[in-house]
């Protein structure tokens, strides 16, 4: 099978996002896949699509040290980036899926899905393996992450080839709510995390990263690459992704109001509850209004992965209407699940019940 490849060099922080997003976006049945590699200019922060903004980073900072902060398309969590990664995404349409062998199972998709990057790992002399759901290990500590998004008709896994990382930038920009914490994201991160730096004991070259990645999709795919540029379909979407990824509208897309700690009381009949829930597959994160009882709206956010796209938003709705107690939302998430063929990975019924244990508590 031939395949695109769209080596972009260096670009700007917001192209970094665009151009994946972009390209995806215009993909129809009959869409040749693309693999794209680049990196961007100047660090920044980009948060998975399922989480909310002023939950997970401290904005105000970010400003105030002029570092961008995009939501991506894309699930997982909030992740600094920079130069010292070389980024990588790989898009199809739906319809060709199979013709590049992708499984059907989202946890499945993951490990497929990340045997070219443990490939190219090995070439350059770093012992790299597969962890569910979706990192990327060396000897136990972490490397780098996936992520596996869809935008209208076409699919998207993302990750980067981790030269460096400023683990102290990243506990930096995180909110957490004191200096001890911040102190102990940063030094958890240094004893769990890993580089090409670190295990190779230097920079190793840009051109043989480049190298060991492309010739890995190549073999592990059995494809060819074909350079090519974005077509100019793909640069105008490319445009208008420029202006919702920079937008205030897209970043704070997902947005509780109020901000409760756990049960803020509104008045005799209604109440605003929160709860959170660390799943294999990523944080669990749900505020819930009720009346007399009764679940009047419900959001639901996290870093887990999830296919449709559009299903975790569409599953909350589902809860409107649900009595607040541990099996009716139960039976109405099961029948959701089942009636909507949702696919998570890393992410059960029994995760959501511990969620919902919180809640009604």
């Amino acid at each position: 099978m031939h395949v695109r490849l769209l080596d972009m060099g260096m670009v700007s922080v917001l192209r970094s996002q665009s151009i994946y997003h972009g390209v995806t976006s215009v993909m129809n049945a009959d869409s040749d896949p693309v693999i794209s590699i680049m990196r961007p200019e100047a660090p920044y922060v980009s948060i998975g699509y399922f989480q909310e903004a002023k939950a997970e980073i401290d904005l105000a900072y970010c400003e105030k040290n002029r570092l961008p902060v995009i939501r991506r398309h894309v699930g997982g969590g909030a992740v600094l980036l920079d130069s010292n990664q070389l980024f990588f995404h790989v898009m199809l349409p739906h319809e060709k899926a199979a013709d590049l062998g992708l499984p059907h199972s989202l946890e499945k998709r993951f490990a497929y899905l990340a045997k070219p990057v443990i490939l190219a790992y090995n070439k350059l002399g770093i012992n790299a393996s597969f962890r569910p759901v979706n990192d990327i290990h060396v000897n136990g500590r972490k490397i780098g992450g996936t992520g596996v998004g869809e935008i209208n008709d076409g699919i998207v896994f993302a990750g980067s080839m981790m030269f460096d990382f400023d683990t102290a930038l990243m506990a930096r920009v995180l909110n957490l709510p004191d200096i001890k914490m911040r102190d102990k994201v940063a030094s958890t991160m240094n004893d769990y995390m890993t580089t090409m730096k670190k295990e190779l004991g230097k920079f190793p070259k840009l051109e043989d990263v480049g190298e060991a990645l492309l010739t890995s999709f190549e073999e592990i795919f059995h494809i060819t690459l074909i350079p090519s540029m974005p077509t100019g379909d793909e640069l105008d979407a490319i445009y208008r992704w420029d202006n919702t990824l920079s937008s205030d509208a897209w970043l704070n897309a997902i947005e509780h109001a109020p901000k409760p700690k756990k049960d803020v009381k509104i008045s005799a009949s209604v109440r605003v509850l929160q709860a959170a829930h660390k799943a294999a597959g990523g944080l669990i994160r749900a505020t819930v209004r009720t009346i007399d009882d009764v679940i009047d709206q419900m959001q639901i956010t996290g870093d887990f992965p999830m296919s449709p796209q559009d299903g975790l938003f569409k599953l909350t709705e589902k809860f409107s209407g649900v009595k607040l107690n541990k099996t009716a939302m139960t039976q109405c998430l099961e029948q959701s699940l089942h009636d909507m063929d949702i696919d998570m990975a890393g992410v059960n019924s029994d995760d959501f019940g511990q969620l919902f244990e919180q809640i009604i508590q």
